[in-house]
């Protein structure tokens, strides 16, 4: 666009330039190329502002572009540290926690390995009495076992004789 307004202007310019013919009047229709060249020279103005005016805002979008990337880059540090915070608080708690799981753990474990050991203590105070009571009953039958069995065969030997008492052996399952 601009090489086309400024290829208008070096024609026009060329045309003014060559010296006008003798017979050349002012006319009506030279009036309005001056106004057409008066015209374009304003917009060529106009055209060189905007253009400064685009440049100029082109410098401000990359200047805010610039500025919001360092921003961005300065909250994702930010944003980067606090979760690693967040992790070290978090794998604390976790640790507090493990602990404390352990810690019941440990107490229900005591809990059992306690009561498992009373009842051990308990059935051995417990069992021990009647032991030691069945060792001497023992101990007792076996030296009053030899007069036992004296007193059996004597009482065989009468049911031989006795049907009384041959009868009551039988039932008994003595003889």
């Amino acid at each position: 666009m601009k090489g086309l307004l400024l290829t208008c202007l070096l024609w026009a310019g060329a045309l003014g330039a060559l010296p006008a013919p003798g017979w050349a009047q002012d006319r009506p229709g030279d009036a309005a190329d001056r106004e057409i060249i008066e015209r374009l020279a304003r917009m060529e103005t106009r055209l060189d502002g905007l253009e400064r005016g685009i440049g100029q805002l082109r410098e401000d979008m990359q200047l805010q572009n610039q500025q919001l990337r360092e921003d961005m880059q300065l909250q994702n540090q930010h944003l980067r540290e606090d979760m690693q915070q967040l992790r070290r608080d978090l794998n604390q708690q976790l640790n507090r926690h493990f602990q404390l799981i352990l810690g019941v753990l440990a107490a229900f474990t005591l809990m059992f390995v306690s009561i498992l050991g009373f009842a051990v203590w308990d059935r051995r105070t417990m069992v021990k009495p009647f032991a030691d009571k069945v060792k001497s009953l023992e101990d007792d039958l076996s030296t009053k076992g030899h007069s036992l069995d004296v007193i059996l065969d004597a009482l065989r030997s009468l049911g031989q004789r006795d049907e009384r008492v041959a009868a009551i052996l039988k039932r008994l399952n003595l003889l």
